[in-house]
């Protein structure tokens, strides 16, 4: 009878620790459960579906962020190393490497630039297939090119910049094809920061003394930007009124009565190959013109174009560099080789020798 009892006892001491352990178990599984369930909502699916609506209105879908990427214009593979996705890059255009400047550039930021190991596929058709990409970025008016694409089942984000706020939503567009719609805002509000520095002070500027003046692209003096152009925005930007803001065009050729009658305070330029300041200070047509008598006549320096470019949130280099030209008074303060090294920390992350 003691054995039964002593047996019992056993028997009931094993139920009550299996009970008890597989308590445990099942709280250690809830716990894992809980806590995997947790880690999906803060690392959303890498197989996220993308939709994203390009600059002709059309709607490309993705099933996950783009991996390989072939980007036909140099903005955007500039706003791709901006983005931090560099490494989504399968082909680039022929000017990266043709442009002396500009690889010269990217070769110290992307190895590969400076070993041309990425394709340069702008025509060949044949090639940009074979590299499977996910997309292709390639500007709109290029419809040709896109249809051909698209005839073969590739993908295409169609890009157009007539301004700087088409250059946000290029690079907005180009930050949700890569999932870096957060590295996005970062970039933006740095710039528009920069931006609000430099209207801080010529705001400032009674409005006697704020400058008048046109802005030149370029290739002869005439040929200057109307009110539809970066180059207007430009003058806005850098507190200069456009002497030319009534042309409701990009660009036009001016008649020299018209500019003899406008009298701008300054010159601006872009980097033109055959076109410098001191052409305008040996034309005798212009020597009566404000901007010549007191050589304010100002061009993007040669090594600066990179820094520069308009079509990139770069432009706040332009801003600030002809800011600066016109009112050295009021920017006493502004280094333009610390400003273009902070700029490039930060958008690309480091600074270029």
């Amino acid at each position: 009878m003691k054995t039964v009892k002593r047996h019992a006892s056993i028997l009931l001491v094993v139920i009550m620790l299996s009970t008890l352990f597989l308590g445990l178990v099942g709280c250690q599984k809830g716990e894992v459960a809980e806590n995997a369930g947790s880690n999906q909502q803060s690392n959303p699916s890498e197989g996220a579906k993308i939709s994203v609506t390009d600059m002709r209105g059309k709607t490309i879908e993705l099933d996950k962020p783009a991996e390989k990427i072939v980007c036909l214009l140099n903005s955007g593979l500039n706003d791709l190393y901006m983005l931090g996705a560099a490494d989504k890059v399968v082909g680039i255009d022929e000017w990266t490497y043709t442009n002396e400047k500009t690889w010269n550039i990217l070769s110290k930021i992307d190895s590969r630039i400076a070993k041309k190991e990425i394709p340069a596929v702008d025509s060949n058709m044949e090639k940009i297939i074979s590299l499977n990409p996910d997309v292709v970025i390639i500007w709109a008016n290029d419809t040709e090119k896109i249809d051909a694409l698209e005839g073969n089942g590739i993908k295409v984000v169609g890009i157009q910049v007539n301004n700087f706020e088409e250059v946000y939503t290029k690079l907005n567009i180009i930050a949700e094809l890569v999932g870096k719609e957060d590295r996005a805002e970062e970039i933006t509000k740095y710039t528009t920061d920069t931006l609000k520095s430099i209207s801080d002070k010529t705001s400032a500027l009674a409005d006697t003394d704020k400058k008048t003046g046109i802005f030149v692209w370029g290739a002869t003096k005439l040929d200057l930007a109307g009110n539809k152009s970066t180059g207007h925005s430009i003058l806005e930007l850098c507190g200069v009124k456009d002497s030319a803001s009534d042309i409701t065009e990009e660009h036009f050729v001016a008649k020299m009565e018209d500019v003899i009658q406008w009298n701008p305070d300054a010159v601006l330029m872009w980097n033109i190959t055959d076109l410098d300041p001191q052409d305008y200070f040996d034309d005798s047509q212009w020597s009566g013109v404000t901007a010549i008598k007191n050589k304010d006549v100002y061009e993007i320096p040669d090594d600066m174009t990179f820094y520069c470019d308009m079509w990139t949130v770069k432009y706040i280099y332009a801003a600030q560099y002809f800011a600066k030209c016109v009112y050295p008074d009021i920017f006493t303060d502004v280094d333009m080789d610390s400003f273009r090294n902070n700029m490039m920390t930060e958008l690309y992350g480091k600074t270029i020798d």
